[in-house]
């Protein structure tokens, strides 16, 4: 399987979209769009996610509710594999990635990523200031109750018990795991580079995922596809999938220097501190 795994809103969803254009025409992604309900027919690109309850509870004899992360942990290998199935036989479409927020790490022996289920790995990472702001509206809280979940070893996703727990850790450790990941095929990509010079940086991630038949002027149809405006368009008139309860919209801004007039002084000067070796290394300092 091919995955897109990334901290929580650095642009995993984008990459993803675009994916999806790549094979749909206009009027094909207006119609998921418009009928996004548990009868649509999602694109495979956007349907899947390493975080769905249905993998997890079909390989375990008792109820997930019951269970904590660590059994969820021992799950996840055959959990991937009944999911790699899955995939296999109802995607004829490449790329499809599926979703992750999971760092690359072992747990209690147990690796959350292995090549038996894991071909490719695209791993966007964005400037922690302005996941921050993004991350603090996905979540409903203040920018400071975000900061410090940000600098969390044992943070994770999932305590609604909507999906099963993805752990996100630090920014830092994230981006770090993925960085230093072995074993697997990783293409990290900024955010910021993907804003800046979109189809010659999709291509570069279509290619790297064997996208078939890629050419320049596909990526560019399939980027235009998605313009955030047009999706936030989109989104007014019909509503997106992966809104959350707690979202006013999903696609909230995309900017990735809106952190300057959003995010208050001292919460901008707390992440950098909490994360300033890793921001300098990628460029965000």
């Amino acid at each position: 399987m091919q995955f897109v795994a990334s901290y929580p809103k650095s642009g995993n969803t984008w990459i993803r979209l675009v994916a999806a254009a790549y094979h749909l025409s206009d009027e094909e992604l207006l119609a998921f769009m418009e009928s996004h309900d548990a009868s649509a027919d999602v694109p495979s690109a956007l349907r899947y996610t390493d975080a769905e309850r249905y993998q997890y509870q079909a390989v375990s004899p008792f109820p997930l509710a019951e269970m904590n992360f660590s059994q969820e942990v021992r799950l996840r290998p055959a959990a991937m594999l009944v999911l790699k199935r899955e995939t296999s036989l109802t995607s004829t479409q490449r790329p499809a990635p599926v979703k992750s927020h999971h760092i690359h790490a072992e747990i209690n022996g147990i690796n959350l990523w292995n090549s038996v289920w894991t071909d490719e790995v695209v791993n966007p990472v964005r400037d922690p200031r302005e996941v921050c702001c993004s991350f603090a509206a996905h979540r409903d809280m203040d920018y400071e109750e975000t900061a410090e979940l940000m600098a969390q070893p044992k943070a994770r996703m999932g305590e609604d018990r909507e999906r099963v727990y993805s752990l996100i850790s630090t920014w830092s450790t994230h981006v770090r795991s993925w960085l230093n990941a072995d074993g697997i095929p990783v293409h990290t990509v900024r955010y910021e580079d993907l804003a800046a010079n979109p189809v010659d940086e999709f291509y570069d991630i279509l290619e790297f995922m064997e996208a078939p038949d890629l050419t320049r002027d596909r990526v560019k149809e399939a980027v235009g596809q998605v313009q955030f405006d047009h999706m936030q368009a989109l989104e007014a008139e019909h509503g997106f999938p992966e809104k959350t309860a707690d979202q006013e919209q999903f696609f909230r801004s995309g900017t990735t220097d809106g952190w300057k007039d959003e995010l208050p002084p001292n919460v901008a000067r707390k992440i950098e501190a909490d994360h300033e070796e890793m921001m300098e290394e990628m460029g965000y300092l």
